[in-house]
């Protein structure tokens, strides 16, 4: 009879531990799960890995005496059957000879409109999307950059980081009471007496230089 007892308390105490243990890795699992789904979005929430697709761009720089304002409308298309949001960050091109932009904003202009909230985050201004699924996202982004030197840049290399070219772009100058006297990139002159170039099928391999002097 002892026997018999002692044998059930032993598959008792297996028994027990078994599901000690499953219990354990199960509590361990429920810990550690939204750490690894943080870890797993990052890089997408953050920008550094790209969702959507970058497809469209339109940029329209005001030239002053000695200062620029960037308007840029961008589109971005989700080929995914259901919703994502897509960390970006704005590429701003500062050096010793031109300091950080101010004024700087975005927003949404389709499919709703509304502002969007900027973060500093990891030395870059960074904000977020929402897609619906298949669904397309327009956003304006707009700032001023003082150029005492009279000449400015516009970044377009970083659509290397999207991995596909863009499928248009068109880029212009407006003068006002300046001449542009350079451009890496070939102008065409429009009847609103602006300056630019278009380009379909587009992976830049060099950033946009221009500059100006003022007009006598």
């Amino acid at each position: 009879m002892k026997e018999k007892n002692s044998l059930t308390c032993i598959k008792w105490g297996n028994f027990w531990m078994k599901n000690r243990r499953s219990y354990e890795r199960g509590y361990l699992f429920y810990l550690l799960f939204p750490v690894i789904v943080i870890i797993l979005l990052f890089p997408f929430l953050a920008g550094l890995y790209p969702i959507v697709r970058f497809t469209e761009e339109e940029i329209n720089i005001f030239v002053h005496r000695n200062h620029i304002e960037m308007r840029g409308t961008y589109i971005y298309s989700n080929p995914l059957p259901f919703p994502v949001i897509q960390g970006m960050s704005i590429p701003l091109p500062v050096d010793l000879g031109h300091p950080h932009p101010v004024l700087l904003s975005v927003c949404e202009i389709y499919p709703e409109s509304r502002d969007i909230p900027v973060r500093y985050i990891l030395g870059k201004h960074r904000f977020d999307l929402k897609f619906r699924p298949r669904g397309e996202v327009r956003v304006l982004v707009r700032y001023c950059q003082h150029a005492p030197k009279r000449n400015a840049r516009y970044i377009l290399t970083t659509t290397g980081a999207w991995r596909h070219p863009l499928d248009r772009g068109v880029y212009r100058l407006f003068p006002g009471s300046v001449k542009i006297v350079s451009s890496n990139y070939t102008l065409k002159r429009e009847a609103s007496d602006s300056l630019f170039f278009n380009k379909t099928s587009f992976m830049p391999k060099r950033d946009w230089r221009f500059s100006w002097e003022v007009k006598p």
